[in-house]
């Protein structure tokens, strides 16, 4: 919960809140998250090098805390999981994931710090603006990158980043598969047999993601290729599951009011195409991924329609 008695410290900036002062962001964050809070403005000054003098809250969930800092012409964004255990649970989204994800994740914001006891993180800025809305061109050429968003769950990094999630939670990867999606530990539910579900956790079969289907997470950079924000998903996954996302119109898109206008069916479906023949998915992989993507759906989605 959010302490809101202190109000933003710049006239008109409400939505969303910024500050003149880290302190004043700090007073603003909830009492047990204020000595983390603390802990990240001290990280972040020192990775500015100079005092911090305004601070934008991009978001505040339940999950964590996301402000940008800026020191002069210099800024960096700061981010604060809520969950006390997540610098030693990777089994969901998350710390862990976000801190590892970003070393293996073409484009990823680079962490440039992190405090693993304050569960604090340090990105560089990659200076997006929230709220902003998509059309459909815009949607349709993002789903069109993702074969270069992704890399082999099989590559060098792949394999340290599922290394480092085990070392930092051993306890959960005993249970199942350390790296895999988190949301993929609802597949067990899905309609299939042990032998597909085993194979649909198979890395030699997989893509590592970030497990994001929120375009406003995602970058344009000036060379024309996109940039990654958001890793707290990251995990690797059938890149069937992503064929399905394509054809089915995002259904796992967290805020479908930020889409102007969403591509057509058809439109969809060409891009599913093409993902498909970019990374081999049989059809049959397909329909494993919608079983997956519909339990999936009634779990962590009620209200959206199952594929």
């Amino acid at each position: 919960m959010t302490d809101h008695s202190i109000s933003p410290a710049l006239p008109g900036a409400t939505d969303p809140p910024v500050f003149t002062g880290f302190d004043d962001l700090v007073a603003w964050s909830s009492p047990r998250a204020r000595p983390h809070m603390s802990r990240g403005g001290v990280i972040a000054a020192e990775r500015l090098g100079g005092v911090i003098d305004v601070v934008e809250v991009l978001s505040s969930t339940p999950r964590s805390i996301v402000a940008r800092c800026r020191s002069g012409q210099r800024s960096v964004v700061l981010k604060y999981f809520r969950r006390r255990d997540s610098a030693r649970n990777a089994s969901g989204f998350g710390y862990l994931r976000a801190k590892f994800g970003a070393k293996v994740l073409p484009g990823a914001a680079s962490v440039l710090a992190y405090d693993d006891e304050a569960r604090v993180l340090i990105h560089e800025d990659l200076e997006v603006r929230p709220g902003r809305r998509y059309s459909a061109a815009e949607l349709l050429r993002w789903a069109r990158s993702w074969p270069d968003l992704v890399v082999p769950a099989t590559s060098t990094t792949s394999e340290e980043f599922r290394a480092s999630l085990g070392r930092s939670d051993p306890v959960s990867a005993v249970k199942g598969h350390p790296g895999a999606l988190p949301s993929l530990g609802l597949a067990r539910r899905a309609s299939i047999t042990d032998d597909q579900l085993r194979d649909f956790l198979d890395p030699a079969l997989s893509v590592m993601w970030c497990g994001d289907m929120n375009p406003a997470n995602f970058a344009l950079d000036r060379d024309g290729t996109y940039r990654q924000l958001d890793g707290e998903g990251t995990g690797y996954c059938d890149p069937a599951l992503l064929v399905v996302e394509a054809r089915l119109g995002l259904p796992s898109a967290p805020d479908p009011g930020t889409i102007d206008a969403s591509p057509s069916p058809d439109q969809w479906n060409e891009i599913g195409n093409f993902l498909a023949s970019r990374w081999n998915v049989t059809p049959e992989r397909e329909s494993i991924s919608r079983l997956i993507l519909a339990s999936i759906l009634r779990e962590l989605a009620p209200t959206r329609t199952d594929p």
